[in-house]
């Protein structure tokens, strides 16, 4: 009995010291826990300061890089205005002003901008040109100005005169959608998806609208239906279910556009889906971006986009 009572002791007494350190280790890890929470947040804080730092020198060398354009610069001030569009030839009226920072009497003052050069005229100490300036100039090209004075020529090219692709600030444009949701078996491509479309207003002439729209599908280059869908397109985002079978085999290519006429004649046709196949076992949805817009005058002439 007495042996028995000594055993049941020794078991008591290392279940409770089993339990205390159990106990002692839990906390520890809690202990520990804390300090790793703790350590995360001071990292993540770390984190935003270094980011902000960064923020902070990149706004400083922006600052810095702009001043020192300024004081290069042989202007003092510069401003343009865009006016009408003009259809016909699809271009819009500019007018710029600027005031050079050093003046003389016999200066003169011209530019080179969209093929053509633009004299300015002065008024006191302020020089202006306008002129008729095409809306699908490419993107990152300035116009280069030219000061002369007593025979010497300088020359600065006019960052602050953007007119790269000026057709955004008059034309709606339609971007379309269609989510690569499809599957390809024995020669059939079933598309199983969403259409979206997203009308964006020109920025200066919100009356501009669209008049038609229709889907367009091309097998290889060559157009194999075509569906009026006017009803579906608007000034607002509009989403569709989308649900077709094509036979296409190896080596073919199905792109599907949305391909939308707006008010003034202009046609917009934008890529909403591409796909081609690989090989005889795989084929490929090709991501869409909304860079794939192509623009035509009435007349079908292509004026933005393509190679």
């Amino acid at each position: 009995m007495e042996e028995n009572k000594k055993k049941f002791n020794w078991k008591t007494t290392a279940i409770i010291i089993m339990a205390c350190l159990l106990l002692f280790c839990l906390a520890k890890i809690n202990d520990m826990t804390n300090e790793i929470s703790n350590l995360q947040n001071s990292i993540s804080n770390l984190q935003h300061q270094i980011s902000n730092m960064d923020s902070n020198i990149s706004s400083i060398y922006n600052n810095v890089d702009e001043k020192l354009k300024k004081e290069a610069s042989l202007l003092s001030s510069v401003d343009y205005t865009l006016g009408e569009l003009n259809t016909e030839n699809h271009t819009v009226s500019v007018t710029v002003k600027l005031t050079p920072k050093l003046l003389s009497d016999n200066m003169s003052i011209s530019m080179r901008v969209d093929e053509q050069n633009v004299l300015f005229d002065r008024n006191g100490n302020e020089f202006s040109a306008s002129f008729q300036a095409s809306m699908f100039i490419d993107d990152f090209v300035y116009p280069m100005l030219s000061i002369t004075t007593d025979g010497t020529t300088k020359t600065e090219q006019l960052e602050d005169v953007v007119l790269s692709n000026l057709y955004s600030n008059y034309l709606p444009i339609v971007y379309a959608h269609i989510s690569p949701f499809d599957d390809y078996k024995d020669g059939k491509l079933t598309i199983d998806s969403q259409l979206s479309y997203d009308v964006k207003p020109s920025s200066q002439n919100s009356k501009i609208t669209i008049t038609k729209a229709e889907l367009v599908t091309e097998k290889n280059g060559k157009e194999s239906s075509r569906t009026d869908i006017s009803d579906k397109v608007g000034v607002d985002s509009q989403i569709g279910s989308f649900k077709k079978t094509y036979d296409v085999k190896y080596g073919d290519e199905l792109s599907i556009y949305v391909v939308t006429e707006d008010s003034l004649g202009y046609i917009h046709k934008s890529l909403a889906y591409n796909w081609h196949q690989i090989d005889e076992n795989t084929s490929e949805a090709v991501t869409v971006v909304e860079d794939d817009v192509l623009i035509y005058d009435k007349y079908g002439n292509l004026l933005m986009g393509g190679e």
